[in-house]
């Protein structure tokens, strides 16, 4: 019968309640007035005394300390946890915020393993910093880090003085992605969710746009242009050609006289004037001939 409350109705319209589990010497509590009602859907009473339970005053056992090293170990961010573990002071921050509200985001093996090149080359600070900025001083459930879409600050945006360090966290289909400017990376596996701690995988070493360039966007290359064509240059009609050049060569060849014709009046001349030459000749000769009978 544990969590069970009795509701007692008294004469004058008095209304107590009761704790099924308690003692029948244990004081009953009183209504004082309604604080805010929703009808079917919710009642907030206030009451006069703390409804007084054995079950709920036994002690509980603290639930065990959880250590993020050895978490981290058995799922997939081996390599991560050794990071941590050789930096005291990135360890004794995530260890000591973890019991308050933490969302740490630790890259897979093979993510870290492809980022220890550039990690190398941190200073000692710069180590710590971006140890620090995989982790979220606040507990998100993966529902609750799939709705928020926005900025959100981390453990270096504390720790270290004047910088930003945070980044946007976005939707990605069920799944949620963390953009640093710098790059991004997604949710894959899901460590540990019980508040106050939450542990993600995720599937590249976030990388803050305080210790490296800001990756810029390429712009989109010029779509390649088509062939190009071939300029064609029109003649300017003649005053005596018609509107289209297809009409003037029907024209032409239906007005035109053809060769033979051509042909033709030429042997024409060619011929008069060898008659006319002739008949000259024969006047001539018959004149002549007159003369010489007259002598």
């Amino acid at each position: 019968m544990s969590g069970y409350v009795n509701i007692t109705q008294h004469r004058g319209g008095k209304v107590t309640f009761t704790a099924e589990d308690a003692e029948d010497s244990a004081p009953s509590s009183a209504f004082v007035k309604s604080v805010k009602e929703i009808p079917y859907d919710l009642a907030v009473l206030q009451i006069s005394k703390v409804l007084a339970s054995p079950e709920a005053e036994a002690p509980v056992a603290a639930p065990a300390p959880v250590n993020i090293t050895e978490l981290l170990s058995k799922k997939y961010c081996k390599s991560f946890a050794g990071l941590l573990a050789a930096d005291a002071d990135a360890y004794s921050t995530i260890n000591a915020t973890k019991d308050n509200g933490l969302t740490l985001f630790c890259p897979v093996d093979s993510a870290v393993a492809s980022f220890m090149p550039k990690y190398k080359n941190l200073t000692a600070k710069g180590r710590t910093a971006i140890l620090l900025y995989h982790a979220v001083p606040d507990y998100y459930s993966l529902q609750l880090l799939t709705s928020i879409s926005g900025k959100v600050s981390t453990l270096a945006t504390s720790n270290v003085a004047k910088k930003d360090y945070s980044f946007d966290v976005e939707k990605d289909g069920e799944t949620a992605e963390l953009d640093t400017k710098v790059n991004s990376a997604s949710v894959t596996y899901t460590i540990k969710d019980d508040d106050p701690l939450a542990v993600y995988a995720i599937s590249k070493f976030l990388q803050p746009k305080e210790l490296y360039k800001i990756a810029k966007d390429i712009a989109p290359a010029p779509a390649p242009e088509g062939p190009k064509k071939k300029k064609t240059t029109k003649k300017k009609p003649s005053a005596a050609a018609s509107p289209s050049d297809d009409d003037d060569d029907d024209d032409s060849a239906a007005d035109s006289p053809d060769d033979s014709s051509s042909d033709d009046a030429t042997a024409d001349k060619d011929g008069a004037a060898p008659s006319a030459v002739a008949g000259w000749v024969t006047a001539a000769v018959a004149v002549a001939s007159a003369l010489a009978l007259a002598a």
